[in-house]
């Protein structure tokens, strides 16, 4: 049985889709077991962030085209990033704050690697250069974004001692926050808020 290029970019999103949804449903039901609020908090922000990451995902499909969406490497990554998001949802489930931050600074490492592969590896396929200038500059982005925001949670996770839950746990929330904004701000996910 043939498959075509159409079936091949289908399986990829469905993929993931899929991926996706199966995290977040068998989620859900943590809820329930969970009965300190700053537990609640922590594990309800990762679900935003497993939200948050799937725009990410879509959005990269959207802008980058051909580019990535029959990319076996890109599949690959995207599979690693999938279990890392599963990660910081376990470990919030458990309340374990700072393996929930070590598995973030992973992602947001595997992120870093991704955006480098796709900026300076390999042919571009697509042949429209205003296409071509507005990936690279989505790209240069990323990058910036992708390698202060490592610094950034490395630094807390070094101040971690000096922290209470309460601190560090709002801090991680807060820096991600402002990350979901710069994400939206500069492209790096291209759904508009109004």
């Amino acid at each position: 049985m043939n498959v075509t290029k159409g079936q091949q970019i289908e399986f990829s999103s469905v993929l993931f889709d899929t991926l996706f949804g199966l995290i977040l449903f068998f989620s859900i039901d943590s809820f329930l077991e969970i009965h300190n609020p700053l537990h609640f908090v922590l594990y309800l922000f990762t679900l935003i962030i497993l939200i948050h990451r799937r725009l990410i995902f879509k959005s990269c499909d959207d802008a980058f085209d051909k580019e990535v969406t029959d990319s076996w490497l890109d599949i690959i990554i995207g599979i690693i990033q999938l279990i890392l998001i599963e990660y910081i949802v376990l470990m919030a489930r458990w309340f374990d704050y700072i393996a929930t931050t070590y598995f973030l600074i992973a992602l947001f490492g595997i992120d870093f690697i991704r955006t480098i592969i796709r900026r300076y590896v390999g042919k571009r396929r697509n042949e429209d250069k205003q296409k071509i200038k507005s990936m690279e500059k989505e790209l240069k982005n990323n990058l910036t974004i992708t390698t202060i925001w490592i610094i950034m949670f490395v630094l807390l996770i070094i101040i971690s001692n000096f922290l209470s839950p309460l601190i560090f746990v709002s801090s991680f929330i807060g820096l991600y926050i402002i990350f979901i904004f710069l994400s939206f701000k500069y492209k790096i996910v291209d759904i508009k808020i109004f």
